[in-house]
């Protein structure tokens, strides 16, 4: 790994944690390692991730974690730079088991926990998955209290995180979830609900991730975990895919909080704007732009696909809701592109099921089929009462025999 590269463009925010309090892991160096993999990312892009991460690595003496980056790119890593940070580790270590060794023999409980702590911190600082997990098990094992051992939870969520572990983040979450039924502060309580919401983002439950980031919103303080402008990113970015339009309005659009940070991402603000509004022509450009940071995103990237097309189908359905009918021309003309473009796009929806209508290629019309909610509610009771009468004859034949 080399030291070279030009600045990020606007739509991409990665920073070392040295703006903050240092807390670990680093997230900003999650961010740079993400880039430096993406192929959404431009060279330059993936040289500043690389400066960025050399940065990271040198200052905090990361050698398990330089090895294991150097592993994935298939290079060969830097033999002195390797041998100083081991050292480095190794002594800090030796000082940490002293300590620890110290707190054991003479002093109690608490200084044993906080010196076990300490170490898995360590572990954790330097990128050592694997010893990191086993310290901070260890250190809950010495915890008593349900604030200390949430703090514990939370830390290693944080690693699972970091690492790209969603099996360690959805463990640790429930066993945060468990804790908290015991007790714990607003604000543990308020952290775990923002830490839930990214995990529930890494799986592409939009819907329960945009109900946890409203209700974080005005108590955000989770910023060990993302800053307050990446919260709100990530709050509009769910939301908008998830929310209907009066939640949109009083939650997003007219929030305060929201109102602080939306500006501070190009485009963001334009994004939900015209959406909202239902000015698509001007939407579509700003539109292209939050997808292409979508799709560069370390949360984000692999549903880009599906944001792309979920995020389509709601500004369709917004269109379509008022007509009964309307020309493919006059539709092309609202969202700025060629009637070709809405044909085929919209002609997808419906044969998927997406979307209730239907296209008169002699009239070069949309006709809309809005279905009666009752029958919809019919068909549904229907088709579940089926299901219920299979079941239960699969199981009186099992207690038949």
């Amino acid at each position: 790994l080399k030291e070279s590269g030009d600045a990020f463009p606007p739509q991409v925010s990665m920073t070392l944690a040295a703006e903050n309090p240092r807390t670990f892991p680093d997230m900003g160096l999650a961010d740079a390692r993400h880039i430096l993999f993406s192929d959404a990312a431009s060279s330059n892009e993936k040289e500043e991730a690389r400066k960025l991460l050399m940065q990271g690595i040198e200052r905090d003496s990361m050698a398990p974690f330089y090895q294991a980056l150097c592993e994935r790119l298939g290079e060969a890593p830097n033999q002195a730079l390797m041998t100083k940070m081991q050292d480095s580790n190794k002594e800090e270590l030796t000082k940490l088991e002293a300590r620890v060794e110290d707190a054991k023999e003479n002093l109690g409980d608490t200084e044993v926990r906080d010196a076990l702590v300490a170490k898995a911190d360590y572990f954790l600082q330097i990128g050592d998955k694997d010893k990191c997990l086993e310290a901070f098990e260890v250190a809950y094992e010495k915890t008593v209290g349900a604030g200390g051992r949430l703090d514990n939870i939370l830390t290693v969520i944080r690693g699972g995180v970091f690492f790209g572990d969603l099996s360690v983040v959805k463990k640790q979450i429930d066993r945060a979830e468990a804790e908290l039924e015991k007790g714990g502060d607003w604000e543990r309580r308020n952290k775990l609900r923002v830490y839930k919401g990214v995990y529930l983002m890494m799986v592409r439950e939009f819907a329960g991730a945009s109900k946890l980031f409203l209700e974080s919103v005005a108590t955000f303080t989770a910023v060990e975990l993302l800053s307050f402008k990446q919260f709100v990113y990530y709050l509009v970015i769910s939301c908008s895919l998830a929310c209907d339009r009066k939640t949109l309005k009083t939650k997003v659009i007219d929030s305060s909080e929201v109102a602080q940070a939306i500006h501070e991402t190009p485009h963001l603000k334009e994004y939900l704007t015209y959406f909202y509004t239902c000015k698509y022509d001007e939407f579509m450009p700003h539109f292209y732009h939050i997808i292409t940071s979508v799709s560069k995103d370390r949360y984000l990237a692999k549903h880009v696909r599906f944001y792309a097309r979920y995020m389509r189908l709601n500004v369709y359905r917004q269109f379509l809701a008022p007509y009964k009918s309307v020309t493919i021309a006059a539709m092309a003309t609202a969202f700025g592109v060629s009637p070709q473009f809405i044909d085929e796009e919209v002609s997808s929806f419906i044969s998927s099921g997406k979307l209730q209508c239907k296209i008169d290629k002699v009239g070069g019309t949309i006709q809309s089929e809005t279905l009666d909610e009752r029958n919809v509610m019919y068909r549904e009771v229907i088709k579940q009462g089926d299901l219920v009468l299979n079941r239960i004859q699969k199981l009186s034949k099992v207690i038949d025999m």
